[in-house]
């Protein structure tokens, strides 16, 4: 699908996606703070949001603190993960058969015991810093470098490049005899999830209304490749945890997981091929 990519503004469109991503960021603060396993979810899906666009105007915003803040905000993304990796485990270990209540209570006993709550981190001195540094760089910084004249300076062709290593990338790992090894399948997810985002950026800034239906389309198909890697994702991660722990986790548990697992490499392979086609 050759897509053409024309903005009305493209400036103006990145500064208020932007500023969106970082308003809807810091509005989980509290439901966070309270233990909200949904507003744990929001909280990172607004990093990564915000982390692909400033990545892909390093070139743009070269002059402001972009690149060492998307990579400030990347650490402080990695150290929710387990948190939020807790989080889905309690979720499918009361979904999945094979699962006894007694084993339940065991396995929950150990999440807690291994995993701190996520408030701790949103009181921390890092957690201020960052809100600080990211509203200074969006109220300052960002329109002040968007508005230099020069070919450097221009975010469209920046945004073209980073679609298309974008897709380059996720095509590469797709391509690779091993992709469905966990760490390799891992980062194939991750890379459809950068299209993803993208595409859906692109879906809601672009002039052309039939363009705007074809970004949404693509956003679409990106998706459905990243969910079920998804689920092959949430699958190996709390296998390797249950297998590596001392709490000898049913066999039937085991087996539903190594299930779920092929059909998320299976719904993958389906969408990829439709994509290729």
């Amino acid at each position: 699908m050759k897509l053409r990519l024309q903005f009305a503004d493209a400036a103006a469109s990145i500064a208020q996606e932007l500023r969106q991503q970082a308003q809807r960021l810091f509005a989980t603060e509290r439901a966070v703070i309270a233990g909200d396993v949904a507003g744990l979810h929001d909280l990172r899906v607004s990093i990564r949001r915000l982390r692909v666009l400033l990545r892909a105007l390093e070139e743009p915003l070269a002059p402001t603190t972009a690149t060492a803040l998307a990579q400030r905000w990347q650490i402080f993304s990695n150290a929710l993960s387990p948190l939020r990796d807790a989080d889905v485990w309690r979720g499918l270990l009361r979904e999945l058969p094979g699962v006894t209540p007694a084993f339940l209570r065991q396995a929950t006993a150990l999440l807690k015991k291994t995993n701190a709550h996520p408030g701790a981190l949103l009181r921390s001195p890092t957690w201020a810093r960052l809100k600080r540094d990211t509203q200074r760089l969006l109220a300052e910084a960002l329109p002040a470098a968007l508005a230099k004249p020069g070919q450097r300076t221009r975010p469209t062709p920046a945004l073209r490049r980073c679609w298309k290593e974008c897709v380059a990338r996720a095509a590469k790992r797709a391509a690779h005899p091993r992709w469905r090894e966990a760490e390799r399948a891992h980062k194939l997810r991750i890379a459809c999830r950068r299209a993803r985002y993208l595409a859906e950026f692109f879906a809601t800034a672009v002039a052309d209304r039939q363009e705007r239906r074809q970004w949404q389309q693509l956003a679409r198909r990106y998706r459905a490749a990243q969910s079920g890697l998804g689920q092959t994702h949430d699958a190996d991660v709390l296998l390797e945890f249950l297998l590596n722990s001392n709490l000898r986790p049913p066999a039937a548990l085991v087996a539903e997981l190594r299930k779920r697992r092929t059909a998320g490499l299976a719904r993958f392979s389906r969408v990829w091929k439709k994509m290729a086609g």
